[in-house]
């Protein structure tokens, strides 16, 4: 897990810099005007500017953790309880030669990635709506 925060945390923080910098500094001055604390600051203007950032992270990162393969494998290559779903399929194709149930491993993890993506943007989509 390490080497995946490692591994992504440049991604994350380019992403939620340009959130920042896209707000605009005519807010910033309004609201220090009005007397905002850095407090009114990040929770009113910051944190609404970067939230769909937060849901665009966590869709890419639960994806990415059902369908995770590069790091174990290669770090592993899927020994001592690092074998992951993708691991067990690659191997159960060219290691074993069943390329057909290889395949309908590979269209199950498909279909349980996109049931969690849409099932992540109704979560959001509700939080939006009582906000």
């Amino acid at each position: 897990t390490g080497t995946s925060v490692w591994r992504y945390m440049g991604f994350n923080f380019v992403m939620f810099l340009g959130a920042i910098q896209s707000v605009s500094s005519e807010l910033y001055e309004a609201a220090e005007i009005e007397g905002a604390n850095k407090w009114h600051l990040f929770r009113y203007i910051i944190f609404p500017s970067v939230l769909k950032i937060i849901e665009i992270n966590v869709i890419l990162s639960i994806s990415g953790a059902i369908q995770v393969f590069e790091i174990p494998y290669i770090m592993t290559g899927g020994s001592n309880g690092s074998k992951t779903f993708g691991i067990q399929t690659v191997d159960l194709a060219f290691k074993n030669k069943k390329y057909g149930l290889a395949s309908a491993m590979g269209i199950v993890l498909l279909i349980i990635v996109i049931a969690v993506t849409v099932l992540e943007r109704r979560l959001f989509r509700e939080k939006e709506d009582q906000a």
